[in-house]
């Protein structure tokens, strides 16, 4: 009797070990269907959530119960479950478990895939490819196709393009478009490239694929990148956003070709799709800067730089491309609006070095340079000026060196150029530093246009 009821104990015991078991996968197996179709409706935040209570109770599963049929499962859920919540690195931990003691190949094959995807996402993308290799050669021709996606995008990012478009060729074709795209582009394939993209177009808009790939064409083929960008642009399933994303990204890669006019037009077109959007004011901001560097009006910059403000309001995303140039220009355009504030023409100088040197406006470093000489002659900078100005203003180099010559024969500045004058040279660079600093401070003080961590990178740019 004795013997029998120990017997039923144990069997209630294990019977309610197996209904836990159970009923822990069982609720890791629904909160992963919940964080997935929380995905499919773009509840982004609520799906990671899920996924990361999904991992937690796989992990419990998977820890506690080591000896079970279905532990290779449960390993694998609290992988995908690390993994989409955004913790790639701690889910290569039970991936590997899984690919390591599986004995179903299937499922070491999932496990690949998906550790797979961690390794290239982490940069380990040697590992990558050795771990995805024997998923490609497997029956299942999707996750075969996942595979090869993956393994192409380290080959990719490898350098070993031909490996990558061979791979890249035979996934998906809208999954893998942007990534074979970049691959052909990077092999020198344009053509090739360009099939792709216009083949992928119709399909459904991937914000983050298609901006990728416009920037590494347009670095390549600027007018196939404008064109793409025109065909996407009238899309109906865009929000204004995006349609101003797509020709921010644009403008602004006619800004890095000085192709300043089109860039003002491509501006304008972001700032109309979405005035509003963190796009739409840099867009006007930057639209501001553009138009600046075209026209080298030096009168307009009180005008400009103070459109160019605007984007403060729209945060750091919004001011990021200008604000290296804003500060600079913010002291030149107080100098204008204000010329009593800077009687030597220092810091309008040291402003023009700084657009000179920071800037792909030569036009703007130039005509403030000019404006220098004209508005400061009797100066000891504006021989300085005049040498500035012919350094980038070639047009105008000798009309520049003939002033130097005729008005300004005893400058050190002109002195040095033939050995001559080195100590009242190094006082007249001295002098310039004083009436720099001098300058920032009467500026700040008047107008509180400039903060003085401005004036400490004025000064730091005029000593280098």
């Amino acid at each position: 009797m004795r013997r029998l009821l120990r017997s039923a104990v144990w069997v209630l015991l294990a019977g309610g070990v197996a209904c836990a078991y159970y009923n822990g996968l069982y609720n890791a197996n629904r909160l992963a269907g919940d964080a997935r179709k929380a995905e499919a409706e773009g509840r982004t935040g609520e799906a990671r959530s899920l996924w990361n209570q999904a991992a937690v109770k796989a992990e419990s599963v998977a820890t506690r119960y080591t000896d079970s049929k279905w532990r290779d499962d449960a390993l694998l859920l609290w992988g995908v479950g690390l993994k989409h919540s955004g913790s790639c690195r701690r889910a290569m931990t039970p991936l590997r478990i899984a690919v390591d003691s599986s004995a179903d190949p299937e499922m070491r094959n999932r496990a690949r895939v998906e550790l797979g995807d961690c390794m290239v996402s982490e940069g380990q993308l040697d590992s990558a490819v050795v771990h995805l290799t024997p998923a490609v050669a497997q029956d299942d021709e999707r996750l075969a196709m996942r595979a090869r996606l993956l393994r192409g995008r380290a080959e990719l990012r490898l350098g070993n393009y031909d490996e990558a478009i061979a791979d890249l060729e035979r996934a998906e074709p809208d999954t893998a478009a942007f990534d074979l795209a970049s691959a052909y582009l990077a092999s020198g394939r344009t053509d090739q490239a360009m099939r792709v993209l216009e083949a992928r177009a119709p399909g459904p808009y991937d914000e983050a694929g298609w901006l990728a790939v416009l920037g590494t064409l347009g670095s390549v083929d600027r007018r196939s990148a404008s064109e793409l960008v025109d065909r996407l642009a009238p899309r109906q399933d865009l929000t204004p956003g995006e349609r101003a994303r797509l020709f921010l990204g644009d403008a602004r890669r006619m800004v890095a070709a000085q192709d300043l006019e089109t860039a003002t037009q491509r501006f304008a077109l972001a700032h109309a799709a979405a005035p509003d959007s963190t796009a739409g004011i840099a867009a006007q901001a930057e639209m501001a800067l553009a138009d600046l560097m075209h026209s080298a009006d030096v009168s307009r910059m009180p005008e400009l730089v103070a459109q160019m403000e605007t984007a403060q309001r729209g945060g750091p995303e919004a001011w990021g491309e200008i604000q290296p140039y804003l500060r600079p220009l913010r002291v030149a355009a107080a100098v204008v609006s204000q010329p009593l504030v800077d009687p030597g023409g220092a810091l309008l100088f040291g402003a023009a070095e700084f657009v000179r040197d920071s800037m792909v406006s030569a036009q703007l470093a130039a005509a403030m340079f000019w404006r220098v000489y004209e508005d400061h002659p009797e100066s000891f900078i504006a021989p300085k000026a005049l040498l500035a100005a012919a350094d980038v203003d070639w047009e105008r180099a000798d009309s520049a060196m003939v002033l130097l010559d005729a008005l300004y024969a005893d400058s050190p500045y002109r002195l040095v150029l033939t050995g001559g004058g080195a100590a009242e040279f190094q006082l007249a660079e001295d002098s310039l530093r004083i009436l720099i600093a001098a300058g920032l401070m009467t500026v700040e003080t008047r107008g509180g246009v400039i903060l003085e961590a401005d004036e400490e990178e004025l000064r730091r740019d005029r000593r280098q």
